[in-house]
C-alpha cells in the first residue's frame, strides 16, 4: 500500500537504483570477459544469462541453441555471479550505513 510513497519520499529508489547497478555491473563485467576471450554467441548467451542469475533466459538460450553451451556457460558462471551479488549488496550495505 505505501509503495508509491516509499519510492517518492523514502531511500525506496536509491535502494532500486542499487540493485540496478549490481545487477547491470555483472552483466557488462561478462560482456567484456566475453569480448576478451572471443566466445561465441551461445556462450555468451549462457554467461550473460549466468550472470543475471535468470533462468528465464537461459531457457530462450537452450530454445535457440542446437547445442548445450549455454547449458555449460550458465553453470560456469551462476555461482560466482551470485556470490559477487551477495558480496556487493553487503558492501554497499557497510559502506552506507
Amino acid at each position: 500500500g505505501s509503495f508509491v510513497d516509499t519510492m517518492t519520499h523514502g531511500a525506496g529508489f536509491e535502494w532500486m537504483c542499487m540493485g540496478a547497478v549490481i545487477t547491470l555491473a555483472s552483466a557488462l563485467f561478462m560482456c567484456c570477459v566475453a569480448r576478451i576471450f572471443k566466445c561465441d554467441y551461445y556462450t555468451i548467451l549462457g554467461m550473460l544469462s549466468g550472470s543475471m542469475t535468470n533462468p528465464t533466459a537461459l531457457a530462450y538460450s537452450n530454445s535457440i541453441s542446437p547445442c548445450d553451451r549455454p547449458n555449460v556457460a550458465y553453470s560456469t558462471v551462476y555461482p560466482l555471479s551470485m556470490f559477487m551479488r551477495v558480496l556487493c549488496a553487503q558492501m554497499i550495505i557497510i559502506f552506507l550505513s
